[in-house]
């Protein structure tokens, strides 16, 4: 389960940014998470209250936004949400992909204090 060290790298992350601008915690947090990224929203959220726990973060809420996964079909050149079509082309039903969006877990937002 790699989302609990994502979750630690995201308190580090946090810590850095509020003691750089001389915050003491944050009421919210907004993640991106790509559905291409391998990152499951529930273990996410699940180890995101494992971190917080007895952290000046233990009240902070996470907030995920889901960023859809869109891919090329290499065979065609059809752009279209991967998930959506189980890694296959809708048109030529090739699976041989580029991802296009969808790939990566950023901090979007921090609602610090």
């Amino acid at each position: 389960m790699h989302e609990l060290g994502l979750a630690d790298a995201m308190i580090k992350m946090m810590d850095k940014i509020l003691d750089e601008e001389e915050m003491t915690g944050a009421n919210k947090v907004v993640l991106e998470i790509g559905e291409l990224s391998g990152v499951v929203p529930k273990f996410m959220e699940d180890c995101w209250q494992a971190v917080i726990s007895g952290t000046r973060y233990q009240d902070t809420y996470l907030q995920l936004e889901i960023v859809p996964g869109i891919a090329r079909c290499l065979d065609c050149g059809e752009d279209f949400r991967a998930v959506e079509t189980d890694f296959k082309c809708p048109v030529c039903k090739g699976q041989k992909l580029m991802p296009l969006s969808g790939k990566d877990m950023t901090i979007k937002e921090i609602e610090a204090y």
